[in-house]
């Protein structure tokens, strides 16, 4: 068990290296990556997984953290969903929409910032909350 733990664990650590990867790549032109939203997928699953795992064991579980936790990549997982899909709409409607030298606001931005903000709250409270 723990050898799966441990391939889970480094799975879970991946996802959250994609999204906050991902989203440096576009810093300068924010914006909900396909990979942001993969990586908040494998986060979702691998973090339940571990909180099926952490239940069998034998030790004492902090529900009240792995509550939040949930919670916190739920929000993320929904943030990437939600601005993936925007962004795949501004894509498919930004030549029709763009004149020349006209720049038109990515609807996706804020909801980047957004997801990256709440996977590295999900990291403080990983590491914080005992």
């Amino acid at each position: 068990m723990e050898i799966l733990r441990e391939i889970l664990l480094t799975l879970h650590l991946l996802g959250m290296a994609i999204i906050v990867g991902g989203y440096f790549t576009v810093i300068r032109s924010p914006k909900v990556m396909p990979g942001m939203l993969h990586g908040a997928y494998l986060q979702l699953v691998t973090g339940l997984l571990l909180m099926g795992l952490a239940e069998m064991g034998d030790g004492d579980v902090n529900h009240m953290k792995l509550g939040i936790k949930l919670v916190v990549a739920i929000l993320v997982t929904v943030f990437a969903f939600i601005g993936n899909k925007k962004q795949k709409a501004f894509a498919a409607s930004a030549p029709a929409e763009g004149g020349a030298g006209v720049k038109v606001a990515n609807p996706s931005a804020t909801i980047a910032h957004l997801v990256v903000a709440f996977a590295v709250i999900n990291v403080i409270v990983a590491v914080f909350i005992h």
